[in-house]
């Protein structure tokens, strides 16, 4: 691009003043520059600690073959950097669609900004924070408590042809803090935060998951099955998947499933956990 010219009679500064004026633009761009990039600057201010979802590592002890049910125990832990918290709304819009309001209420996900930047979550310092409506919550009768609907889903899918034979329905959990799974993890309390607030799981209780925490659901509990009516014996691999919607805010979404290679044995009623990893 051509440069603009001077008009006519126009005063030029001295080379000391010109020299002056020049180097004092460079330290002003320079300082535009170090602000920009520093911790806590404008525009990378209070980045926001996610929290990251995993599904641990299912063992021959979290499976049962009971009947025509596979029944198993699953465990979600928090890897991030944040902890997953969840609270209700005042009030129900019949998120659920059963035509009831009265059994269900919005859920919204509390998502912590870094006061510092450090990468560290610290509560009592790092309490600013956004929030987001992300899913619904339901009054489970057969738990006496409230359950964020659709947390986590199962299926099993028949290792030879890669086809899905069997689906769990959506699995709602009352999330909080049952095992310090990551307990290294910066940010991670040496206690459970959650419950926190009016008691766990109730219709206006804040819950979550701390940082390095996870929530097990034991396989005895209802909803924690895959129907295998009609399957042939054979090797099948058993699919968990935490927020299989990815309806929460997450650090990453690509670890949330686990794949556990089994054997199935329905006439015998027999289960059992395989080595090596799932082809399909």
């Amino acid at each position: 691009m051509m440069a603009r010219l001077a008009r006519p009679g126009a005063s030029f500064p001295s080379d000391g003043r010109r020299l002056a004026t020049h180097l004092a633009s460079v330290v002003t761009i320079l300082l535009l520059a170090a602000a920009a990039t520093a911790p806590g600057a404008a525009g990378a201010s209070n980045p926001r600690l996610l929290p990251d979802l995993v599904t641990m590592k299912v063992t021959q002890s979290d499976l049962l073959l009971d009947g025509k049910k596979l029944r198993l125990s699953n465990e979600i832990g928090n890897r991030g950097r944040g902890p997953l918290e969840l609270y209700p709304s005042a009030a129900s819009n019949n998120c659920d669609g059963d035509g009831n309001p009265g059994n269900d209420r919005d859920v919204y996900q509390r998502i912590f900004l870094d006061s510092n930047a450090d990468g560290v979550f610290q509560r009592g310092q790092d309490t600013a924070s956004q929030s987001r409506r992300f899913g619904c919550e339901q009054y489970h009768p057969a738990h006496h408590h409230w359950h964020v609907l659709d947390f986590s889903r199962y299926k099993l899918v028949r290792e030879k042809t890669g086809r899905t034979v069997a689906k769990s329905t959506k699995i709602g959990f009352c999330i909080i803090d049952t095992d310090h799974a990551f307990g290294g993890l910066p940010g991670s309390p040496s206690g459970v935060h959650y419950p926190a607030g009016s008691g766990d799981c109730s219709a206006d209780s804040i819950d979550g998951l701390s940082v390095g925490w996870a929530d097990t659901y034991y396989y005895g509990l209802p909803g924690q099955e895959v129907s295998v009516a009609g399957l042939r014996e054979g090797r099948y691999c058993l699919v968990s998947k935490a927020d299989p919607n990815n309806l929460l805010r997450e650090s990453s979404n690509s670890n949330n499933a686990r794949f556990t290679l089994i054997a199935l044995h329905p006439a015998k009623h027999v289960v059992k956990q395989l080595s090596g990893r799932c082809v399909n």
